[in-house]
């Protein structure tokens, strides 16, 4: 089958075997998948990657091969909810397994015409939900997480960063009531909570300064590399940190379909185009997110 391998700083498009499920695992025809600055960052070398990897963890699929015995049957239509896969000797969720791999980054990914996952890190949706919302379920899960940290819909608050998770988590925020979260940032601050998505020093020193003393400081980015922190000026203060990863699936597939995002959703390109996607994603980074479309399902 075709898929786009990372490696050594370059991507490109190969022909690699179908993927063997195992037990536990379902195999997906993979109908759309999105890119996201991961992806980008795994394809250039900036994430390294420890060797060849298909890339890609945002998608949604069609399955093709599963257990007898599980959840899903050829034919259903599932999205990744986490990409996040727990070591094999562990049996609790992903996001509470120290040893915790990555599709697309220490798994082979999406970026394929078929890829396996396991069937605790896919929930299903509806085929009435349009492709390239269904291949955001991930995101949306990464920003329903701000909702675990405690915070309050009657509370003022704040999101730093610019890009698509930081869009998508004031929208999902608003969406569940938190009607005080500002626009712009205001430099006086006194936040009752500020959620850091930008993934830098400097954001994360912004959000311990604008969080009010007590307030609550939520870390939503993934850097791929590790940021400092100034601990006494967050100590000073009282602050509560609150590291938060993915929400529920059931919520994220909720929210694909009902919420205001077509604005944030880019071209579709097919897979043999994969650099022209890849190029697309890097030069605007902000802008609208790009798809690829590996089995031709568009």
């Amino acid at each position: 089958m075709s898929a786009v391998v990372g490696a050594g700083g370059v991507a490109a498009l190969r022909e690699v075997p179908v993927p063997v499920r195992r037990p536990g695992w379902v195999r997906l025809r993979v109908l759309a998948a999105a890119i996201c600055r991961t992806d980008v960052y795994a394809a250039t070398g900036r994430l390294p990657l420890g060797g060849p990897r298909v890339l890609g963890h945002e998608m949604v699929g069609e399955v093709v091969e599963a257990d007898p015995e599980g959840d899903y049957r050829p034919g259903a239509r599932v999205a990744v909810a986490t990409p996040l896969i727990a070591c094999a000797d562990c049996e609790s969720a992903a996001r509470r397994c120290g040893e915790s791999r990555m599709l697309g980054v220490d798994l082979d990914g999406a970026f394929a015409e078929q890829t396996v996952v396991p069937e605790a890190n896919l929930w299903p949706v509806p085929e009435s939900l349009p492709l390239r919302r269904a291949a955001c379920v991930e995101p949306i899960a990464a920003t329903t997480a701000v909702l675990r940290a405690p915070i309050r819909p009657d509370q003022r608050g704040v999101v730093l960063g610019a890009g698509r998770i930081a869009e998508l988590s004031g929208r999902v925020l608003r969406a569940h009531g938190f009607g005080c979260v500002d626009d712009e940032v205001d430099a006086k601050g006194d936040y009752d909570f500020v959620i850091e998505s930008a993934g830098t020093g400097d954001a994360l020193a912004r959000a311990v300064a604008l969080a009010r003393p007590g307030g609550v400081v939520v870390l939503k980015s993934r850097p791929a590399a590790p940021i400092a922190l100034d601990v006494a000026a967050a100590v000073r203060k009282d602050l509560v940190l609150a590291a938060v990863s993915y929400g529920p699936a059931a919520e994220a597939v909720r929210l694909a379909g009902e919420l205001a995002i077509d604005d944030l959703l880019g071209e579709t390109y097919p897979l043999r185009r994969f650099a022209d996607a890849l190029a697309a994603a890097e030069r605007d980074p902000l802008g609208p997110k790009v798809f690829l479309d590996p089995a031709g399902a568009r």
